[in-house]
């Protein structure tokens, strides 16, 4: 059987945390990382793509292109698999 899950890292004021999801666990980027993390303020307008809070950059390890996204535009699924995911210290 194959494994069926999903491997990343969060990255959050100088910390790694390693999460391993399911596919469709999570609706959008933005609310696995509201769901892992609890930052205040990450995604006020709660998806809807308006506010801008939930922007984030993802990168692969040893690379350094960086790519800005808004998480809630984002689905969890193969393509994050081994990704990092670079959450801005302060939300504006």
């Amino acid at each position: 059987m194959a494994n069926n899950t999903i491997m990343l890292t969060l990255h959050y004021l100088d910390e790694n945390q390693m999460v391993q999801v399911a596919p469709g666990q999570y609706h959008s980027l933005m609310s696995l990382i509201a769901d892992q993390l609890a930052i205040p303020g990450f995604g006020l307008c709660c998806g809807m793509g308006s506010c801008g809070t939930c922007l984030v950059q993802i990168t692969s390890a040893g690379s350094n292109l960086k790519n800005n996204v808004l998480a809630c535009g984002i689905l969890v699924n193969d393509e994050l698999a081994n990704k990092i995911v670079l959450i801005p210290d302060k939300i504006y």
